[in-house]
């Protein structure tokens, strides 16, 4: 608990385990923290339950377009209603310095960033099942115009339920982008250089939907080969052989790999957008042969959920303009 208290004064943040804010979460211990802010596990005291509560630096709370970011998640979640996306319960500011904080329904389990480094490359069955029922919620973000714009293994959250199989959660929307709006700046890029479209590295602004097909194809790389398909000691030279260069096929890092997966995934990193797949449900109907059967009790087969979810097939008529 004292643990807890310094990282989070390290934060910038005036609330310590035990503290309780809006006077219905009880802060129990930090979980996690980056440039923006931490992650805060917590305690509803009216619904006795458990919350994630992610606070924004106060010394980044004076800068509106990073306020602006930091909620739009909270509106870009809301908006989305798949079961695969992290649900935000309540967004507020703190009485004292104003920073905002976003209150997110908890999850237990781990990352598939945290999975990977543990277990090193997954078998492909189950990687493309994470990666499947991350398109379903991208179907749906992208058909009321959200663009992701951060996907990588730290953003896909295996969510443990019962004893049912792990459901894949796409968390921080903090950097998506709402098509047609101007709200970033131009000297910003952002995303996470080894996962980020060579549109994107141009450009922040000239993104679409298949920006998050490229990022999908290099998250998929990674969950099956343990490494990514541009591997670079520099961002600069990272930036050159993304934008000039070829990926790195994933049968040679992961021989056994299905020729035709290692076709789909490198379709998804074609440098030319009209040459990937042209929406979440055309890459999942791509992926639906590799995904197996899930044998936990409860499962149901990927083809058999593409074939009666109305959110995939939605997305696909809706990204028609993504071609």
């Amino acid at each position: 608990m004292s643990g807890g208290a310094a990282e989070t004064g390290a934060a910038g943040l005036e609330i310590t385990p035990g503290s309780v804010i809006a006077g219905k979460y009880r802060i129990e211990r930090v979980l996690g923290k980056g440039g923006m802010g931490v992650v805060l596990g917590a305690w509803h005291l009216h619904l006795d339950e458990p919350v994630a509560i992610k606070v924004l630096r106060g010394e980044l709370a004076a800068d509106p377009v990073i306020v602006e970011r930091f909620l739009r998640e909270a509106r870009a979640t809301a908006k989305i209603k798949s079961r695969h996306v992290v649900r935000v319960t309540d967004a507020d500011r703190l009485p004292s310095s104003g920073a905002p904080y976003l209150v997110m329904e908890w999850l237990e389990g781990s990352d598939l960033a945290s999975i990977v480094h543990h277990e090193g490359p997954l078998d492909p069955a189950r990687a493309v099942r994470h990666v499947v029922e991350a398109c379903e919620a991208l179907g749906e973000a992208h058909a009321i115009g959200i663009v992701h714009r951060d996907l990588k293994p730290s953003n896909l959250f295996a969510a443990r339920r019962g004893d049912g199989p792990p459901c894949t959660k796409v968390l921080d929307f903090g950097v998506s982008k709402l098509l047609g709006e101007e709200l970033t700046r131009t000297d910003v890029k952002l995303g996470t250089p080894n996962y980020m479209a060579p549109e994107q590295m141009v450009s922040a602004r000239d993104v679409d939907g298949r920006a998050d097909i490229w990022a999908l194809g290099v998250v998929l790389y990674k969950l099956v080969t343990g490494t990514v398909p541009f591997r670079a000691t520099t961002a600069a030279e990272l930036g050159m052989m993304v934008l000039f260069g070829e990926p790195t096929p994933p049968e040679q890092a992961r021989p056994d790999l299905p020729p035709a997966l290692a076709q789909v995934i490198l379709r998804c990193l074609r440098r030319e957008r009209a040459e990937r797949f042209a929406s979440m449900a055309e890459l999942a109907a791509a992926l639906a042969p590799f995904a197996g059967e899930a044998t936990a009790p409860g499962s149901s087969p990927v083809r058999s959920r593409l074939a009666t979810c109305p959110r995939i097939g939605r997305s696909r008529r809706a990204e028609g303009s993504f071609r």
